[in-house]
């Protein structure tokens, strides 16, 4: 079959770009790429149709397996809905309903839209469930940082605790009979980058459902947050995703199989400066102002791709035994957590893996293992078989990783 072409929203050229556009039809066999996560489709002759367009400072796509009717229009839809949340959400846009929510909730209640106030209702939600390891209202803390301008620097101790003052969900107040958000106190900044992506896909698979019911889908966002709905054909278990290796880009160790459920991975390994010969990470812990740094990279199964957005990133500030205590009362929670190697960072050897809760993972003979909570396991980073699981930490947003 002759693929048709695939054109990016951002380099449409002087052409009017129509939606059609912006999708592709491939056969189901993948090209080995530079990837984090990946999707290993069947190997059958069946086609695929993927409709592919950037928002969030990286490429959503969305793949359907085989002549799935009404595929190209749902597709469409589902990106159409994706950039419209964007233009909501984010904080890079002026005129966006939470840049206005910054500017103003401090001096008065802000009336949102019933979006909008979902957004931030998980958003408290998921705030409250982790004691504060996620917080979205930390974006005062970051900007301190660098991160948010681009220009990543040590701040002083004075500016860390001035910064971690002014941030917290805890001075954030949602007044649902009035639908509106207000600031307890100046200075505050909600930025959605740690949820503002799965929320997204979350949304972008609804809309796929109003209009072509319950077709197996997969859909991605920067190549760190994936979000699945049934299996797709010749595939009953799940859709497989390649886990890439944090330490060397483009090699697999692991593969999960994916099915009616999230993947997230948070990590610091790409964004990051190095200051006096000290490492510090893209993340920061919003109950101390520093960045975390226990752990390579925190993957996150759950049950949508917010949940798996927002827990990724508590994971990785909370390590080992705060994702272990999380996921005992969540059993809907599973996480794969990577630390530092023993001794040097740079050094990738002695790595330890830790699997939490439940995740099926796909053995070297097609078979699934399913892993149970406190399995830990200690890899050399050279394996390929498939019986260690690790994940590899967002990119750039200027690169694959999207909002952050």
């Amino acid at each position: 079959m002759q693929a048709s072409r695939s054109v990016d929203a951002d380099s449409a050229g002087a052409h009017a770009a129509t939606r059609r556009d912006f999708f592709s039809f491939r056969r189901t066999r993948r090209p080995a790429l530079p990837f984090r996560h990946r999707a290993l489709h069947p190997a059958t002759r069946m086609a695929e149709v993927t409709i592919a367009r950037r928002a969030m400072a990286c490429e959503f796509s969305i793949t359907f397996p085989g002549r799935v009717r009404r595929a190209v229009d749902a597709g469409c839809a589902a990106l159409d809905e994706i950039g419209r949340l964007e233009r909501k959400l984010s904080i890079f846009l002026d005129d966006s309903d939470l840049a206005e929510v910054n500017r103003r909730a401090a001096a008065a209640p802000v009336e949102v839209d019933a979006e909008v106030f979902e957004f931030l209702n998980v958003a408290q939600r998921l705030w409250r469930g982790t004691a504060g390891a996620f917080d979205p209202a930390a974006g005062t803390l970051v900007r301190a940082w660098g991160f948010t301008q681009g220009r990543p620097r040590l701040p002083e101790p004075e500016e860390i605790a001035a910064a971690l003052e002014a941030s917290g969900m805890r001075h954030v107040a949602l007044d649902p009979s009035a639908r509106s958000v207000s600031f307890l106190r100046d200075g505050l900044e909600i930025n959605p980058g740690s949820l503002g992506k799965g929320f997204a896909l979350d949304r972008a698979l609804a809309a796929i459902r109003r209009l072509a019911g319950d077709i197996p889908v997969l859909l991605e966002g920067g190549q760190s947050s994936i979000l699945a709905f049934g299996p797709p054909p010749g595939e009953s278990r799940g859709w497989k995703i390649a886990i890439g290796d944090p330490h060397r880009p483009g090699q697999t160790l692991a593969t999960l199989l994916l099915r009616h459920r999230a993947l997230a991975t948070s990590g610091a390994v790409h964004q990051f400066f190095e200051h006096q010969g000290r490492r510090f990470g893209h993340i920061i812990d919003p109950r101390t102002g520093w960045p975390p740094e226990h752990l390579v990279s925190a993957t996150v199964l759950a049950p949508s791709a917010a949940e798996a957005d927002a827990l990724s990133t508590a994971f990785f500030v909370l390590g080992i035994e705060g994702a272990r205590a999380h996921c005992r009362e969540h059993p809907e929670i599973g996480a794969i957590l990577v630390t530092h190697p023993a001794g040097r960072r740079n050094v990738p050897i002695d790595a330890r893996v830790v699997v939490i809760g439940n995740a099926a993972l796909e053995e070297p003979d097609g078979g699934a293992e399913q892993v149970r909570e406190g399995t830990e396991r200690r890899c050399p980073l050279r394996c390929a078989s498939g019986r260690c699981a690790q994940s590899p930490s967002r990119g750039r947003a200027d690169e694959t990783g999207g909002w952050q």
